[in-house]
């Protein structure tokens, strides 16, 4: 009689639901619980594994037009990425001291001489370093990565036309815009200078080290009467990189051309940052971007562009 009682008053108060279709209902919302949870986890764990990978940076300037900043009107910004080593003909982020920066070498050594014009200079050229840290001021510069560590790089010209031999290779570069890069372009003339002039070939006047012992006698010699290959051939040196704009500075062109390795030098790798792997522009928000690529690789968006 008691647990007859017991019964009839639990399915009373369950509304004649029953223990069954109660647990059933529990189990579903449950159910919900747990997988909103984990979505939620899970999209919160991809954001911040995204900022801490991933990284913006504005692109500033002409000199890598016009794979980024096409218009020349800084709109652009790419997505960087700072895991992985950088290979070759890899968009990459570096740091560039001022004091690697040859154009302004010489007011520094004035400046050590107690140069008071040099100072000011000094402190104007600065400003544009608008990053500091234990090794100087420095900018952030975004170029191609041409030369790796023990890499050879020398150039052959035909007529008024260069080309760049990589470890005796041409190096093909169809990366390149003929709008601003055509073959007789700014950077292409400074590099086979340095590459033919014994006092830059020394690389005296170049900032970042002493860089003597890494150039050699070119052993690139082309079978072709026509063409004159270059007297030298630089050895990147180990830890370094070398780098160069797209925008090599065509004759046609309203755009200057890029200020790289050709006139710096070589960098060290310690001033690698990251690898470009995508490009915004100022039309779509950071917020949009991710939300595009979420559908695109976690909602198969890719299947309809198929």
């Amino acid at each position: 009689m008691a647990k007859e009682f017991v019964g009839q008053e639990y399915m009373a108060a369950t509304r004649g639901k029953g223990l069954h279709q109660e647990s059933k209902t529990s189990r579903i919302v449950s159910r919900l619980t747990v997988t909103g949870s984990i979505i939620v986890t899970v999209f919160s764990v991809v954001i911040i594994a995204f900022c801490l990978i991933f990284a913006m940076c504005p692109i500033v300037g002409t000199s890598m037009m016009t794979t980024l900043n096409a218009t020349g009107d800084n709109t652009d910004s790419a997505i960087t990425c700072i895991l992985g080593e950088p290979e070759h003909s890899d968009i990459i982020v570096c740091k560039l001291y001022a004091k690697q920066n040859t154009r302004y070498r010489d007011y520094y050594i004035d400046a050590a001489c107690g140069n008071p014009i040099a100072i000011d200079v000094i402190r104007e050229v600065e400003k544009t370093y608008d990053k500091v840290d234990e090794n100087g001021h420095y900018m952030y510069i975004i170029k191609r990565l041409i030369g790796k560590p023990g890499d050879q790089i020398s150039m052959t010209r035909v007529d008024d036309n260069y080309y760049i031999y990589l470890n005796g290779q041409k190096l093909d570069e169809t990366y390149l815009d003929p709008m601003v890069a055509q073959p007789d372009a700014m950077n292409f003339k400074q590099l086979w200078n340095v590459l033919n002039d014994k006092k830059s070939a020394n690389m005296e006047d170049w900032v970042t080290v002493s860089y003597n012992d890494c150039i050699m006698t070119n052993l690139h010699k082309s079978t072709d009467s026509d063409v004159q290959s270059s007297r030298y051939m630089l050895i990147v040196p180990k830890d370094h990189y070398f780098m160069m704009g797209d925008n090599r500075g065509s004759a046609d062109s309203k755009y200057n051309h890029s200020w790289d390795s050709t006139y710096f030098g070589p960098l060290p790798t310690s001033s690698y940052v990251s690898k470009c792997v995508d490009v915004i522009n100022e039309d779509i928000s950071l917020a949009e971007y991710l939300w595009q690529k979420f559908v695109y690789y976690v909602g198969f968006g890719w299947a309809w562009q198929r």
